[in-house]
């Protein structure tokens, strides 16, 4: 339940500090005052500090390639193909898995 009043990304802004822990929490708390105004420049900087291009590019090349393996179900194949989509947060596939 949101107050009345306040926007889905004021309420991200806000509760998003909260699930960070370690170097994260670090760094978000060493950023610069005013360095994050929206919850498009909290994603691009948390992203571009704690998932770097390499990371993407193996994972993103995981996904068009993955295929079913002999003797697995194809439960057991979307399964897996939906983990691996989970574990890239920016790749731009739609939230229909």
């Amino acid at each position: 339940m949101r107050p009345h009043g306040i926007t889905d990304e004021q309420l991200n802004l806000r509760a998003f500090p909260f699930s960070l822990k370690d170097k994260a929490k670090d760094w978000l708390y060493y950023l610069p005052s005013g360095s994050i105004e929206t919850w498009a420049d909290m994603k691009q900087q948390f992203l571009q500090r704690f998932f770097p291009a390499s990371r993407a590019t193996h994972l993103r090349k995981e996904i068009y390639g993955i295929r079913q393996l002999n003797g697995e179900s194809l439960y057991e194949y979307w399964e897996r193909f939906k983990e691996l989509v989970a574990s890239y947060p920016h790749h731009q596939f739609t939230n229909h898995f």
